[in-house]
């Protein structure tokens, strides 16, 4: 049966389907995108993501989305496709399947779906939006299996959150995870994590149980240990032997430490600095360049933007790249005529590389559109250079390595009060506010100004920390004392 027949209350042997489900029981609630009804009268949750759920291999159990099986097993295995590993999803599923269970609603094929979206960039017929990617949640893993861990996390919290509701000692403490940073009650956890000098502050995952379990309980601990110990322990974020010297830096509220006498950075005659914003995973809408060094002819050095305020899936997207790419491939071709060295900079070059390679996948035809070919060749060359990584390859960093978190140490600061990516994700919803065109007067279009100039300085902003911390680093090699000092 096709999906948009949906649920038939009066055919309860019919598969079907119920969209947005609001779920509660005693202890449990959930909002569930899709509940698929299946032949045994059961139900299997279905989640939307914004993310690919699939990579090339072979075996995933896949459901197109106009297409429900009558009987028998979910899905079909797929030859071409294997499973991304996204081990939130399958804990996620797990959660809704519980739920389900625990209202007697589930089905007996312990399966949950995953709609994702998009694919690999070189392959234009890929599409995680036009499939249910099915996880057995009671497949064996790692850790048992996706509801074998499920239960154990949310054993774990209720019997937390019941000690704490009866007023009991506390059975948690707070210790640093990656969700820290977005969580509302880290003004809370923080303060008291740092007055602990507690070890989540100094590594992370794993590697905070592997250290608790030699005995370290703070950054102290590791400082004082021995470094034939130390360089022993079988971390996996950072490198053992680098361990007693983030700890030491940390102590001394030193932000970095030079991993030798030498910081040389990557320089050129000329650099471009670049940062790009998206909107999810919708598209780029502004390639923002900061051109310095040697003057070039043609070219006008300083800040400029390149930004559509167009829908994303629309020919503007096309030609705002097309512009920025024009302006990248003219001040290299320049530079290469004059004999003056290039390199252009990005903060981390996923980010950029994303939609550097995904736009010309999305927009082949456009014209004056680079193919992957010519991407692939600007991205694999020693003119383009991710300063995040030359950030690592000198300096050993105890905390943060965001842009955010380093430039400050080169004396930079943004305008805007609330810089941050997911910031820019509101202020470039209403930068686009439906409705609106240019010329429209009134509060909306002040509005709307407002947020666009809002982004345009932020962006400004991203490039020029970039150019600020190369500066900084350049000018102010031993700014910093070296590892050697602390070992």
């Amino acid at each position: 049966m096709t999906l948009s027949e949906g649920w038939r209350p009066t055919d309860p042997n019919r598969p079907g389907a119920l969209w947005s489900v609001r779920l509660a029981s005693g202890n449990r609630f959930a909002v569930v995108d899709l509940l698929l009804r299946l032949p045994d009268g059961g139900y299997a949750p279905v989640l939307i993501r914004g993310h690919r759920t699939t990579d090339p291999g072979g075996g995933a159990r896949l459901t197109d989305l106009g297409e429900l099986p009558d009987a028998g097993p979910i899905g079909r295995a797929d030859p071409r496709k294997k499973l991304r590993s996204h081990a939130r999803d399958a804990l996620a599923l797990a959660h809704v399947y519980r739920l389900l269970d625990e209202l007697g609603l589930a089905s007996g094929e312990k399966r949950g779906g995953i709609i994702g979206f998009g694919g690999p960039s070189g392959d234009a017929a890929w599409d995680d939006g036009a499939v249910i990617a099915w996880h057995d949640l009671d497949a064996a893993s790692g850790n048992g299996s996706p509801l074998a861990e499920y239960d154990a996390r949310f054993a774990d919290r209720l019997a937390v959150a019941q000690a704490a509701a009866a007023r009991r000692p506390a059975l948690a403490q707070p210790s640093r995870i990656s969700e820290c940073r977005l969580c509302p009650w880290w003004t809370v956890c923080g303060p008291e994590l740092e007055s602990a000098h507690d070890i989540s502050l100094l590594v992370a995952g794993g590697d905070v149980d592997i250290l608790r379990s030699a005995g370290a309980a703070t950054y102290d601990d590791v400082a004082a240990m021995d470094p034939a110990v130390a360089a022993g322990l079988p971390l996996t974020g950072i490198p053992a032997g680098e361990a007693r010297i983030r700890a030491r830096a940390m102590q001394q509220a030193l932000p970095m430490v030079r991993r030798s006498e030498t910081v040389d950075v990557v320089r050129a005659d000329v650099e471009l600095d670049v940062d790009m914003e998206s909107y999810l995973d919708d598209g780029a809408y502004l390639w923002g360049t900061l051109l310095t060094g040697r003057r070039v002819p043609g070219f006008e050095q300083g800040y400029r933007p390149f930004a559509t305020w167009a829908p994303l899936d629309s020919a503007g997207t096309a030609t705002n790249f097309v512009a920025f790419w024009s302006y990248l491939a003219g001040v290299r071709e320049v530079c290469a005529e004059q004999g003056l060295t290039f390199a252009a900079y990005c903060y981390s070059h996923k980010a950029e590389e994303r939609w550097l390679y995904g736009t010309p996948a999305r927009f082949p035809d456009a014209p004056g559109m680079p193919t992957r070919s010519d991407i692939a060749a600007f991205c694999g060359s020693p003119q383009w250079v991710d300063l995040y990584q030359e950030v690592r390859r000198l300096f050993i960093v105890p905390g943060s390595l965001r842009l955010k978190a380093i430039a400050p140490v080169a004396g930079f600061a943004w305008r805007d009060p609330e810089p941050g990516g997911e910031n820019s994700m509101a202020w470039y919803r209403s930068a686009v506010a439906p409705g609106f065109t240019q010329g429209e007067t009134g509060a909306a279009e002040d509005v709307v100004m407002h947020h666009r100039q809002r982004i345009l300085d932020y962006n400004e902003d991203d490039v020029r920390a970039t150019y600020t911390l190369r500066q900084w680093m350049s000018q102010h090699p031993d700014a910093m004392p070296t590892a050697a000092s602390l070992a």
